[in-house]
């Protein structure tokens, strides 16, 4: 029983490393910043429930458990906001009053079909 325990103990902590690693890997791209600081954090009480098998702590292992799901809770629901904020921000800047594209935001071949005859300097 002890070597199971010992099996699954550093099954759990090679894991919850490799989930580390992925979140400090997302959180080096600017467009995954965020949720990738999450993710590396997420996995923190995995690697405290990891121990709590290695050490045969009981007590270790539970508040692991229950801080890995608490914080599991929070990035789904935070995921959620960040991305309809991120939708709402994207349509306000994509349109301007009334629902029309920006001048800035017109292709080349809108802009010479208006026929402005100047070159960008």
């Amino acid at each position: 029983m002890s070597f199971i325990l010992t099996a699954i103990g550093l099954l759990l902590l090679v894991v919850a490393l490799a989930g580390v690693a992925l979140g400090i890997y997302m959180a080096v791209d600017p467009k995954t910043r965020q949720s990738g600081g999450l993710f590396a954090i997420w996995w923190v009480p995995g690697l405290a429930a990891a121990s709590g098998v290695l050490m045969r702590d009981v007590v270790t292992f539970f508040v692991g458990i229950v801080c890995f799901v608490v914080a599991g809770a929070v990035i789904v629901l935070q995921d959620g906001r960040l991305r309809k904020a991120k939708d709402r921000d994207e349509d306000s800047v994509a349109t301007g009053p009334g629902g029309r594209r920006l001048a800035s935001e017109k292709t080349t071949r809108e802009n010479r079909a208006r026929g402005s005859g100047r070159a960008a300097s």
